[in-house]
C-alpha cells in the first residue's frame, strides 16, 4: 500500500471515530488524547532530528565564518603589505 493509500485509510479512520462521539466531554477527550499523542511525537521524533540538523547547521555555518575571517585578514595583509610607509611631510 502506498502511503497515498494509507493516508486515506488513517482519515477514513479517524473520521468514523469522529462520528461516533456522542458528546462534547467525549470529543474532548479525544482532542487531548490527540494532543498528547501530538506532544509525545514531536518531543521524542521531531525534536531530536531538529537539534541533530541544527548542530550540524551551525558546525557548517562555524566552518564558512572562520573561512571569511581569514579571507579579510589575508586580504587586509596584502593590501597592508602594497602601502608605502608613511614619510614624513615636512
Amino acid at each position: 500500500m502506498d502511503n497515498f493509500e494509507e493516508f486515506g485509510k488513517r482519515i477514513d479512520e479517524e473520521f468514523s471515530r469522529l462520528k461516533s462521539t456522542k458528546n462534547f466531554e467525549d470529543f474532548g477527550k479525544r482532542v487531548d488524547e490527540e494532543l498528547a499523542r501530538v506532544r509525545t511525537f514531536v518531543k521524542e521524533e521531531v525534536a531530536p532530528e531538529t537539534e541533530k540538523r541544527t548542530a550540524q547547521f551551525l558546525r557548517e555555518v562555524s566552518e564558512k565564518l572562520g573561512e571569511a575571517a581569514s579571507w579579510i585578514e589575508e586580504r587586509n595583509a596584502a593590501r597592508n603589505s602594497q602601502k608605502p610607509p608613511n614619510s614624513s611631510r615636512s
